[in-house]
Protein backbone atom coordinates (compact mmCIF):
# COMPACT_ATOMS: atom_id res chain seq x y z
CA UNK A 1 0.00 0.00 0.00
CA UNK A 2 2.77 2.61 0.91
CA UNK A 3 4.58 2.13 -2.61
CA UNK A 4 1.05 2.90 -4.10
CA UNK A 5 0.95 6.21 -2.11
CA UNK A 6 4.92 6.75 -3.14
CA UNK A 7 3.86 6.30 -6.40
CA UNK A 8 1.19 9.35 -5.86
CA UNK A 9 3.48 11.48 -3.65
CA UNK A 10 7.02 10.56 -4.44
CA UNK A 11 9.54 9.92 -1.83
CA UNK A 12 9.07 11.35 1.79
CA UNK A 13 10.88 14.96 2.59
CA UNK A 14 10.90 14.40 5.93
CA UNK A 15 10.86 11.61 8.73
CA UNK A 16 10.00 12.90 11.76
CA UNK A 17 9.78 10.91 15.03
CA UNK A 18 7.49 12.23 17.66
CA UNK A 19 8.17 10.43 21.40
CA UNK A 20 5.28 10.94 24.40
CA UNK A 21 7.63 12.38 27.45
CA UNK A 22 6.44 11.63 31.32
CA UNK A 23 7.79 14.95 32.07
CA UNK A 24 5.45 16.87 29.98
CA UNK A 25 3.44 19.38 32.35
CA UNK A 26 -0.02 18.02 32.16
CA UNK A 27 1.06 14.78 32.87
CA UNK A 28 3.56 15.51 35.91
CA UNK A 29 0.57 17.63 37.17
CA UNK A 30 -2.03 14.91 36.96
CA UNK A 31 -0.01 11.92 38.02
CA UNK A 32 1.43 14.26 41.10
CA UNK A 33 -1.74 15.70 42.46
CA UNK A 34 -2.51 12.12 42.58
CA UNK A 35 1.28 11.37 44.53
CA UNK A 36 1.93 8.56 41.26
CA UNK A 37 3.75 8.34 38.87
CA UNK A 38 3.72 8.24 34.84
CA UNK A 39 3.74 4.45 34.51
CA UNK A 40 1.13 4.29 36.83
CA UNK A 41 -1.44 5.74 34.18
CA UNK A 42 -0.92 4.35 30.76
CA UNK A 43 -3.74 6.31 30.09
CA UNK A 44 -3.02 9.81 31.10
CA UNK A 45 0.60 9.03 28.75
CA UNK A 46 -1.72 8.09 25.46
CA UNK A 47 -4.41 10.41 25.91
CA UNK A 48 -1.92 13.13 26.26
CA UNK A 49 0.62 12.00 23.78
CA UNK A 50 -2.72 11.73 21.35
CA UNK A 51 -3.53 14.83 21.64
CA UNK A 52 0.07 16.44 21.16
CA UNK A 53 0.76 14.36 18.16
CA UNK A 54 -2.79 15.32 16.33
CA UNK A 55 -1.61 19.37 17.35
CA UNK A 56 1.70 18.28 15.61
CA UNK A 57 0.04 17.06 12.33
CA UNK A 58 -2.15 20.22 12.37
CA UNK A 59 0.69 22.27 12.37
CA UNK A 60 2.60 20.48 9.92
CA UNK A 61 -0.60 20.11 7.70
CA UNK A 62 -2.68 23.21 8.71
CA UNK A 63 -0.02 25.89 9.63
CA UNK A 64 2.17 24.83 6.88
CA UNK A 65 5.63 25.04 9.35
CA UNK A 66 7.68 23.62 6.93
CA UNK A 67 6.26 25.07 4.07
CA UNK A 68 3.01 23.34 1.94
CA UNK A 69 2.40 19.73 2.43
CA UNK A 70 1.38 17.25 -0.31
CA UNK A 71 0.55 14.58 2.42
CA UNK A 72 1.51 13.02 5.80
CA UNK A 73 1.41 9.81 6.73
CA UNK A 74 2.03 8.63 10.49
CA UNK A 75 1.76 5.75 12.66
CA UNK A 76 2.04 5.34 16.32
CA UNK A 77 3.63 2.21 18.30
CA UNK A 78 4.75 1.65 21.83
CA UNK A 79 8.05 1.43 23.00
CA UNK A 80 9.63 -0.95 25.16
CA UNK A 81 9.54 1.43 28.38
CA UNK A 82 6.20 1.39 27.30
CA UNK A 83 5.75 5.21 26.00
CA UNK A 84 4.20 5.76 22.88
CA UNK A 85 5.67 7.06 19.87
CA UNK A 86 5.02 7.86 16.42
CA UNK A 87 6.99 7.82 13.03
CA UNK A 88 6.16 10.80 10.83
CA UNK A 89 6.48 11.00 6.62
CA UNK A 90 5.92 14.43 5.77
CA UNK A 91 5.62 14.48 1.94
CA UNK A 92 5.91 17.92 0.48
CA UNK A 93 5.35 19.50 -3.34
CA UNK A 94 8.70 21.64 -2.81
CA UNK A 95 11.36 19.61 -1.94
CA UNK A 96 14.61 20.48 0.01
CA UNK A 97 17.03 19.70 -2.64
CA UNK A 98 20.26 21.61 -0.91
CA UNK A 99 21.93 21.33 1.71
CA UNK A 100 21.51 24.85 2.56
CA UNK A 101 17.34 24.31 2.91
CA UNK A 102 18.06 20.86 4.90
CA UNK A 103 20.29 23.26 7.71
CA UNK A 104 17.25 25.57 7.45
CA UNK A 105 15.33 22.86 8.83
CA UNK A 106 17.16 20.36 10.74
CA UNK A 107 20.38 21.18 13.00
CA UNK A 108 22.85 18.91 15.28
CA UNK A 109 24.33 21.80 17.44
CA UNK A 110 23.83 23.01 20.87
CA UNK A 111 21.89 26.36 20.95
CA UNK A 112 23.03 29.61 22.29
CA UNK A 113 22.17 29.58 25.64
CA UNK A 114 22.37 33.48 26.31
CA UNK A 115 20.32 33.95 22.61
CA UNK A 116 17.49 30.90 23.77
CA UNK A 117 18.03 29.42 27.18
CA UNK A 118 14.42 27.43 27.47
CA UNK A 119 15.59 26.14 23.92
CA UNK A 120 18.86 25.02 25.11
CA UNK A 121 17.36 23.41 28.44
CA UNK A 122 15.12 21.51 26.30
CA UNK A 123 18.11 20.43 23.98
CA UNK A 124 20.01 19.58 27.08
CA UNK A 125 17.54 17.33 28.97
CA UNK A 126 16.09 15.73 25.94
CA UNK A 127 18.32 15.33 23.31
CA UNK A 128 21.86 14.78 24.42
CA UNK A 129 23.74 11.45 24.69
CA UNK A 130 25.99 10.51 27.32
CA UNK A 131 28.38 10.95 28.84
CA UNK A 132 30.21 7.93 27.38
CA UNK A 133 33.41 7.30 25.95
CA UNK A 134 36.72 7.85 27.74
CA UNK A 135 34.89 10.48 29.58
CA UNK A 136 32.08 7.85 31.14
CA UNK A 137 33.48 4.41 30.46
CA UNK A 138 30.89 2.81 33.12
CA UNK A 139 27.72 4.18 30.62
CA UNK A 140 25.41 1.34 30.01
CA UNK A 141 25.77 1.93 25.81
CA UNK A 142 29.57 0.93 26.72
CA UNK A 143 30.70 -2.61 25.34
CA UNK A 144 34.12 -3.69 24.67
CA UNK A 145 35.21 0.33 25.51
CA UNK A 146 33.02 1.56 22.83
CA UNK A 147 29.64 3.11 22.90
CA UNK A 148 27.00 1.23 21.08
CA UNK A 149 25.82 4.72 19.72
CA UNK A 150 28.60 6.03 18.07
CA UNK A 151 29.37 8.47 20.31
CA UNK A 152 31.36 11.07 20.55
CA UNK A 153 29.96 11.52 16.88
CA UNK A 154 32.32 13.33 14.35
CA UNK A 155 32.03 17.16 14.07
CA UNK A 156 31.70 18.03 10.29
CA UNK A 157 31.78 21.66 9.30
CA UNK A 158 28.77 21.52 6.47
CA UNK A 159 25.77 19.09 6.56
CA UNK A 160 26.19 16.40 3.54
CA UNK A 161 24.13 13.88 1.96
CA UNK A 162 25.19 10.38 1.83
CA UNK A 163 25.06 8.01 -1.24
CA UNK A 164 21.98 6.87 0.24
CA UNK A 165 20.29 10.26 0.35
CA UNK A 166 20.57 10.62 4.06
CA UNK A 167 21.42 14.00 5.79
CA UNK A 168 24.94 13.99 7.49
CA UNK A 169 24.05 16.49 9.60
CA UNK A 170 25.99 20.49 10.37
CA UNK A 171 28.12 19.53 13.59
CA UNK A 172 30.76 22.21 14.49
CA UNK A 173 32.82 22.50 17.04
CA UNK A 174 31.57 25.52 18.09
CA UNK A 175 32.89 25.93 21.83
CA UNK A 176 29.29 25.34 23.32
CA UNK A 177 28.97 22.76 25.78
CA UNK A 178 26.03 21.48 28.49
CA UNK A 179 26.98 19.66 31.88
CA UNK A 180 25.60 16.26 32.41
CA UNK A 181 26.43 14.14 35.73
CA UNK A 182 29.43 17.00 35.92
CA UNK A 183 30.75 16.28 32.66
CA UNK A 184 31.03 18.61 29.86
CA UNK A 185 29.27 17.12 26.53
CA UNK A 186 30.04 19.18 22.52
CA UNK A 187 28.14 19.23 19.89
CA UNK A 188 29.74 15.32 19.45
CA UNK A 189 27.22 14.18 21.96
CA UNK A 190 24.40 16.24 20.07
CA UNK A 191 21.58 12.68 19.79
CA UNK A 192 19.88 13.57 17.35
CA UNK A 193 18.77 15.72 14.26
CA UNK A 194 15.96 18.27 15.74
Amino acid sequence: MLWQFVKWAGCPDLFITFTCNPKWPEITRFVESRRLSPEDRPDILTRVFKIKLDHMIKDLRDNKIFGEVKAVIYTAEFQKRGLPHAYILLFLPNKYPNVGDIDGIISAELPDKKVDPYYYNAVTNFMMHGPCGTARKSSPCMQNGRCTKHFPKKFVSSTTIDEDEYPICRRRDDGRTAKRVGIELDNSFFSKCK
